[in-house]
């Protein structure tokens, strides 16, 4: 059987500014060297030693999923609002879109600058609320700022929540499980019975909350960044 080549990641290139190429553990990768950072996903723990390589980060990225049956209802659900029906500007989302990756490859990966991270959290709020990777978005807000958001893309059988968020100074006061009840219950209202939530395993607090609310393992997969030496 053929091995497949890397595959080039023709967005990250370019919004990184440097070549980023996608492997798993059988990809022939005889051409690394064409690459600045190969991100290689496994479904089982195996090391793989490429010359011009070294590995920087790893995380596992978990899928979770649950089965929804009937609409929970929430003593405050009029307080979450439907950003269809009340637009506020998208900058009030960033640093909350922030708070939701802090345990991204993204931000933990020593060798992606900061900056580059809040960029793309930032493209991540602008392509939600532009309705290019989300169809919903609903948030929380005090009378001063907004203090929690989720979106939500929708599929034939499924949804997939794609941010969520809770300002610091507001967790442990119960809005995560408002913004996801809000969620669920928005999905049943659309004939859709499948609600799944990508986080990392590392994030140990986001794992407890979801497992809590219903949610089981669907999928794992580790994730590497192996980056050219001297880069």
């Amino acid at each position: 059987m053929k091995k497949l080549k890397i595959k080039r990641l023709d967005w990250d290139s370019a919004f990184f500014g440097f070549e980023v190429g996608e492997g798993e553990l059988s990809t022939d990768y005889s051409e690394a060297s064409k690459f600045d950072l190969l991100v290689i996903k496994q479904k089982k723990e195996e090391d793989i030693f490429l010359f011009e390589f070294e590995k920087k980060f790893q995380e596992t990225k978990i899928i979770y999923d649950k089965k929804l049956t009937s609409i929970e209802l929430d003593p405050f659900y009029d307080s979450i609002k439907d950003f269809d029906e009340e637009v506020i500007n998208k900058s009030e989302l960033y640093s909350l879109a922030f708070e939701s990756g802090r345990y991204s490859r993204f931000k933990l990966d020593p060798k992606i600058p900061n900056e580059k991270f809040e960029l793309l959290y930032s493209k991540w709020v602008d392509n939600s609320v532009d309705k290019k990777i989300a169809d919903k978005l609903f948030y929380i807000r005090n009378s001063q700022e907004v203090i929690g958001f989720v979106t939500l893309k929708n599929n034939d059988f499924f949804s997939t929540i794609g941010l969520i968020a809770v300002s610091k100074n507001y967790q442990g006061k119960g809005l995560g499980k408002r913004l996801l009840l809000k969620a669920e219950n928005y999905c049943i209202t659309q004939n859709i019975f499948n609600l799944k939530i990508p986080t990392q395993k590392e994030n140990i607090l986001a794992c407890h909350f979801y497992e809590k609310m219903g949610y089981a393992v669907n999928d794992e997969v580790i994730i590497k960044h192996y980056w050219k030496k001297n880069l």
